[in-house]
């Protein structure tokens, strides 16, 4: 899709060349130079003004294979050519999305000439994200994803000597997670989202989020202009939480007051964030020690932090199989009498049932509840994907891949 247009006149700014793109915060058209300048000293005034970093800093970028990640490094790297840049890329073991996520970010990283750190999630820490699935987190697998990502964001950091973690976090983000949080009373996590966020324990790398103050749109003019390759693959274990559905009701509410975001914005950081701050629960719970399980910081009561909380939970299911090769689809059945169904995925995409909503899987697949299921068909990503899906849904389901695939 495209953003932009060419216009019939000259760019506002420089009056030389063709303007294609509209900036809408200053309600003028400019060209594709004009723009990346304006954008970029957003950027570069934002970290000034926090101090966010120095020449002598080493700062980590975790990319995701999307816009905002990608973009701030881009923009970083413009910007501050001879700053220690370092990429990241977490793969989390989310089959047939994580490999491809992971050769976008290759590819990126070789085009801006910036090293990368790949962290393989079931090489280096025996488990994947998928295995939630067999938990409590099977239908909050976000919360138990970022919990680890979170985990990982320290760990990292304090391998490759990290002063400083840079995160894509933008304009629509912070104020959408910010709504979302003071909804749920979760003041203690809203007052985190300031622009900075200085280690609460020694060795540990400061955060920052230079994108603070750039909108969402914005973003995504900067990223088609400058041809940053991004990644239009949907995470299969995506959830529509608060901060989304809130998102979509800040997008309407501008079209009645285009600073609307700024000004919460603006309402969050200079009066609620400080006043949060000085209560007496704040200080309390803002005490932080170490996990007795795996040394890094937790504000955990007794000790143990979320993450290894969540890896003892894995730890109690032996059997975390999601997909067999036919073979052993052929063996695992001569053990299950009856009690088992074949199902083509061929003939749900003839009832229309794999783009449906998940209501309509639901019933279809309802009276194999107690069974066995085993999906096969020619795309094993697409079935893997369903299993997934359903057995979020309670389902024993299982995803057949062929040899020859």
């Amino acid at each position: 899709m495209n953003y932009y247009n060419n216009y019939s006149f000259v760019c506002k700014i420089c009056k030389k060349e063709k303007a294609i793109i509209k900036i809408p915060s200053q309600r003028i058209k400019v060209c594709k130079n004009c723009y990346n300048q304006f954008f970029e000293n957003r950027i570069k005034k934002t970290i000034e003004k926090y101090k966010m970093f120095h020449p002598s800093d080493k700062i980590g970028i975790f990319l995701s294979g999307g816009k905002d990640s990608s973009t701030l490094l881009m923009a970083l790297k413009k910007l501050y050519p001879e700053i220690n840049l370092q990429a990241i890329f977490l793969n989390l073991g989310i089959k047939y999305y994580s490999e491809k996520i992971e050769s976008y970010v290759r590819d990126f990283c070789q085009k801006l000439n910036v090293p990368l750190y790949i962290h393989n999630l079931v090489e280096k820490e025996g488990y994947k994200i998928d295995e939630f699935v067999f938990t409590h987190f099977k239908n909050k697998i976000c919360s138990a994803c970022g919990t680890i990502k979170r985990y990982l964001f320290s760990k990292i950091a304090k391998e490759l000597n990290l002063t400083v973690i840079a995160t894509g976090h933008h304009l629509d983000d912070i104020v959408s997670t910010m709504l979302a949080l003071f909804f749920q009373g979760e003041f203690l996590g809203l007052s985190r989202l300031e622009p900075v966020l200085n280690p609460f324990f020694p060795n540990q790398a400061k955060k920052v989020k230079p994108l603070y103050y750039i909108p969402e749109k914005d973003i995504i003019y900067y990223a088609t202009l400058n041809d940053i390759p991004v990644s239009n693959l949907l995470c299969p274990h995506s959830e529509k939480g608060p901060p989304k559905k809130i998102k979509k009701i800040l997008d309407e509410l501008e079209k009645e007051n285009n600073q609307i975001k700024y000004q919460l914005l603006s309402v969050f950081t200079k009066k609620l964030i400080p006043l949060i701050k000085s209560q007496n629960f704040y200080k309390k719970e803002s005490f932080v020690s170490t996990c007795i399980k795996c040394g890094e910081v937790t504000s955990s009561l007794n000790n143990i932090c979320s993450r290894c909380k969540k890896i003892e939970l894995l730890n109690k299911t032996e059997n975390k199989t999601l997909e067999l090769t036919y073979e052993e689809f052929i063996n695992c059945t001569k053990n299950l009498n009856s009690n088992w169904i074949l199902i083509d995925l061929n003939n749900l995409k003839e009832k229309n049932l794999l783009e449906s909503s998940l209501r309509k899987l639901h019933k279809f697949f309802i009276p194999y509840k107690n069974k066995n299921i085993f999906l096969i068909g020619e795309d094993p990503e697409e079935g893997y994907f369903l299993t997934l899906k359903l057995r979020k849904k309670g389902f024993n389901v299982y995803n057949i891949k062929k040899e020859n695939t």
